[in-house]
């Protein structure tokens, strides 16, 4: 994970809930995204005459057939790879998600109720400091604080984080694409 910045982390915070849920959905569409040997097959197999613009079946000679099982095939590694590529990311940010939240509950109660009611939650100052029973000012100033201490905390030990769920994903991918293909 990368440093962040104060403005940084305000941001991550505030999106923070939001991101979560995309990331699920996002996560749920890539599993069904790669197309089967079937589809890439029947994709491969009809060709457009550049002049004419129409489909036809090239025939089923052995070259012709072997060229389309060796494009499907390239096809669906070429989906496999990007899809692998992009679920890491995916995991990546989850992890950051995940790893800021365990940060927050290692915090003192006070800390983590401010950071929650203002930017994980997004109340508004005005009800904020009303439900948390103190002034504008103060409320600012203890959220500086709060914000300042979170980030003291991740920048400290993000260099030392990585994503294990990344990881075990390239680990357990590895062995069956091509050599080099995915490190």
């Amino acid at each position: 994970m990368e440093r962040m910045t104060r403005a940084e982390m305000i941001t991550f915070l505030r999106g923070m809930n939001r991101k979560q849920e995309f990331l699920e959905e996002e996560k749920r569409r890539l599993r069904g995204s790669i197309e089967t040997m079937e589809e890439a097959i029947a994709r491969n197999t009809f060709s457009r005459k550049a002049d004419e613009g129409t489909a036809s079946s090239p025939g089923f000679s052995p070259d012709k057939v072997l060229r389309i099982l060796l494009n499907s095939e390239r096809d669906i590694e070429e989906q496999t790879k990007a899809m692998v590529y992009r679920m890491r990311d995916l995991y990546e940010e989850e992890d950051q998600i995940e790893y800021i939240r365990r940060l927050i509950l290692q915090m003192d109660g006070r800390d983590q109720k401010l950071l929650n009611e203002v930017y994980i939650q997004d109340v508004v100052v005005d009800q904020a400091h009303e439900k948390l029973g103190m002034s504008r000012s103060n409320l600012y100033r203890l959220l500086q604080r709060a914000v300042q201490r979170l980030l003291d905390r991740y920048n400290a030990g993000c260099k030392d984080t990585y994503s294990s769920k990344a990881q075990r994903l390239i680990r357990e991918v590895n062995p069956f694409m091509p050599e080099g293909s995915i490190a």
